[in-house]
């Protein structure tokens, strides 16, 4: 938290005049200024990614590199205007260049090693256009063909493939760090609650073939789990039976997307069916955490009002909900990239 002194004298143009002068605080003025104004231009920085992503520059730059001219040609960009987008991706590190010469970045490079963060980044289009307006956003004035009509849950008649293809790619960083951090040889039947697809469930059976493993969500998106090994049941998690018999459940990436309300009914409904010796998983990014901040609670706090529910909870607000629906005091699980996830243990009180 910022002392009362240091924002009065933050506020006051002599300080910071006087701070950008003296030799030892002008390189902390330089660097703070910097920070501002990235603030102000982050709407460049990131439709410079989305120009590169959309035109596909770093699959034509590849690993070897390309002439600017060949760039040029592949996506079709006049040579003035190519400059200002490869000027703009070398100063955000996405690209690098040498005379005439592009190469990828260190940005550019990972996400040509991880496909699924372009698809991720390409569904930003529809928040795009609701950040147009944050003040109508926030104030919940819906955005014609913005985030709310991409996530359509509640529409039953709705195309749910688009959203779970982008669900199941992302699952992809996910289900490596969850992986990581907890140990699923120890239990022998699953039911994943929420997951889509199944692309986490096929990631946790590929590394443990010999569980059980069974899946839960609505009918237009269970209908997408190809899956023959799975076991598919198709209803809404707050209210209709969950399959018994289990001693894991896991809800991966499910709970900010949906309200106190729903959250506490979904969690009743888990409790229901749990055994003593059933685990509960819930896995995240939870807010709270000043180390990823930005991301859980700039950057999704404005996803979900523009997505219209949802929220980003802290580890202790996710636990409250559970030990109103019946569950212990959760164990956290360290994961390697809290940024992608978080993760808690529960088990039903007695």
């Amino acid at each position: 938290m910022l002392p009362d002194f240091l924002r009065r004298w933050l506020a006051d143009p002599r300080f910071i005049s006087g701070a950008q002068k003296f030799p030892l605080t002008r390189p902390i003025a330089r660097s703070k200024a910097l920070q501002l104004f990235d603030i102000l231009a982050g709407f460049a920085y990131s439709q410079t990614l989305m120009a590169c992503v959309t035109l596909k520059v770093f699959e034509h730059v590849g690993l070897s590199g390309i002439a600017m001219q060949s760039l040029s040609t592949k996506i079709d960009l006049p040579g003035r205007k190519l400059e200002v987008l490869v000027k703009s991706a070398v100063a955000l590190e996405l690209l690098s260049r040498t005379g005439d010469r592009v190469n990828l970045g260190q940005h550019g490079a990972a996400l040509l090693g991880q496909p699924w963060i372009m698809r991720f980044i390409e569904h930003h289009a529809y928040f795009y256009r609701d950040l147009e307006d944050p003040v109508a956003m926030l104030r919940g004035i819906e955005i014609e063909d913005g985030l709310r009509s991409y996530w359509s849950y509640g529409d039953a008649a709705a195309d749910k493939s688009p959203y779970s293809a982008l669900m199941a790619a992302s699952q992809i960083a996910v289900s490596e760090q969850i992986l990581a951090a907890y140990d699923f040889g120890r239990h022998r039947r699953m039911l994943d609650v929420g997951g889509g697809s199944g692309a986490f469930l096929a990631a946790v059976g590929a590394r443990y073939p010999k569980l059980e493993r069974q899946l839960f969500d609505l009918p237009g998106v269970i209908d997408l789990a190809k899956d023959a090994t799975l076991v598919k049941h198709s209803g809404d998690f707050r209210c209709d039976p969950l399959p018994q018999g289990m001693d894991l459940i896991t809800v991966v990436r499910v709970v900010h997307d949906h309200d106190d309300e729903s959250v506490l009914a979904m969690l009743r409904n888990i409790r229901s069916v749990c055994a003593r010796e059933t685990v509960l998983m819930i896995a995240e990014p939870f807010s709270g955490n000043p180390a990823t901040a930005r991301v859980a609670d700039s950057y999704f706090g404005l996803y979900f009002a523009a997505m219209g529910q949802g929220q980003t909870r802290t580890s202790g607000e996710i636990a409250a909900l559970a030990a109103q629906a019946g569950f212990s005091r959760p164990r956290i699980l360290p994961t390697n990239m809290p940024l992608i996830t978080g993760a808690m243990i529960f088990t039903p009180l007695r």
